[in-house]
């Protein structure tokens, strides 16, 4: 019971952590709490869509390799999960007037969604995981987001300024390029080979060093979505 309990502290930290640096790095006009706790709750409940979406795909698709695992099975169908549910709660919400605001969105629901996943791989396989799961994949989760949220923020840029071509560009790539690199992250694991992980390691550090610059350019430079 007691290690349990531990697991889950060492599983929740992270997140905690994670959501507090968002929150701080919304400098022009916080998000309201309320909003932010739906976020993270409709995060909670995305994981639980992906597991019933993995089952159905997994039964009416029989492919088994790592590619298709990688980068469909579980990064695409994880991220548009996550997206949807941002877009519903979100894309039409007043509160949604800077692009940054799409970054704070993105990763407060993959944080909902990383808690779940955090627990329940720290329960089920021990301390290691934990720990390993605290320092690479909350965080990937995360950066992933980052991604996620600056291309959807421009996109309702573009949409607020009834340029709709650009925008439906960003909204792609709000789905593409954070699905690609988590792909490219679950693909490095999956394959189990030297030459994957030295990949992973390289890829994991670009990834910080990228995100943490990422997020810091934006939220410095935030721009209102007003037309004007």
């Amino acid at each position: 019971m007691l290690k349990n309990f531990i697991l889950v502290i060492i599983s929740i930290l992270p997140v905690i952590a994670l959501l507090k640096f968002t929150f701080e790095k919304d400098k022009i006009e916080k998000e309201p709490l309320k909003l932010l706790l739906l976020l993270f709750i409709s995060g909670i409940l995305s994981a639980i869509m992906v597991l019933k979406l993995s089952k159905s795909l997994s039964m009416l698709i029989d492919i088994n390799n790592n590619f298709y695992n990688s980068f469909i099975e579980i990064s695409l169908v994880e991220e548009v999960c996550k997206w949807i549910f941002i877009y519903v709660i979100a894309w039409s919400s007043k509160e949604f007037n800077y692009k940054f605001d799409a970054i704070v969105y993105c990763i407060f629901v993959s944080l909902g969604f990383a808690f779940v996943e955090n627990i329940g791989y720290s329960v089920n396989y021990g301390l290691t995981t934990a720990i390993l799961r605290a320092v690479i994949s909350v965080p990937g989760h995360c950066f992933f987001a980052i991604y996620m949220g600056y291309y959807l923020g421009m996109s309702k840029m573009y949409y607020s300024n009834h340029n709709m071509k650009q925008g439906s560009k960003y909204a792609i790539c709000s789905i593409l390029v954070p699905t690609v690199l988590h792909g490219i992250y679950n693909f490095c694991l999956i394959g189990q080979n030297d030459a994957l992980y030295i990949l992973f390691i390289v890829f994991i550090i670009s990834l910080y060093i990228l995100a943490f610059k990422t997020i810091n350019v934006s939220s410095n430079l935030d721009m209102s979505l007003e037309r004007k």
